[in-house]
């Protein structure tokens, strides 16, 4: 099967895969646009109960209705899901990571840090007492996001082409 190429903006992806299940939105993507759309549980919900919210709602929340609403109904599969990082992967990365570190003092700590709950945010705390292990430990976690993104895209039937989107 050929892949379709489609520009998609990693950054907004990666944000999405980092925070959708953890947060109070539900993220897809627009496999005609390459958008990454954002729609908040509240307006997700009130849709799916058949609530009418239109008159209700500020500009920006017009525009994330009509968005609910294009994904509601849409039966072509235009609108992916976009999948959640896995705790594991993370996880995984981190002890990969920390296997390379040579200094076996951090090192320890990196170790430490993994165990129990939080061990995410224990793990960053450590490293920021370490900037180039910091720097070192971004670059390898944001190629790894991208070789998640892309292999889901591949699987989706998608070619992804990385692009930035320009900040206002």
């Amino acid at each position: 099967m050929a892949l379709r190429r489609l520009n998609i903006d990693f950054e907004a992806l990666a944000r999405a895969m980092a925070t959708q299940g953890s947060d109070e939105n539900d993220y897809y993507l627009d496999t005609h646009t390459g958008r990454i759309m954002r729609i908040s549980t509240d307006v997700w919900n009130a849709l799916e109960e058949g609530e009418t919210i239109a008159g209700s709602l500020n500009a920006w929340q017009q525009e994330e209705l009509h968005e609910a609403q294009a994904v509601f109904s849409d039966t072509q599969g235009r609108y992916l899901p976009i999948p959640e990082d896995l705790e594991w992967e993370v996880e995984e990365i981190m002890s990969d990571f920390t296997d390379t570190v040579r200094d076996a003092d951090l090192r320890s700590k990196l170790t430490a840090a993994m165990e129990g709950r939080n061990a995410v945010r224990r793990f960053k705390d450590v490293l920021a007492h370490y900037p180039d292990e910091q720097q070192r430990w971004t670059a390898l976690q944001q190629q790894s996001h991208q070789e998640h993104a892309a292999q889901w895209l591949q699987d989706e039937g998608i070619e992804p082409v990385w692009i930035t989107a320009s900040k206002p």
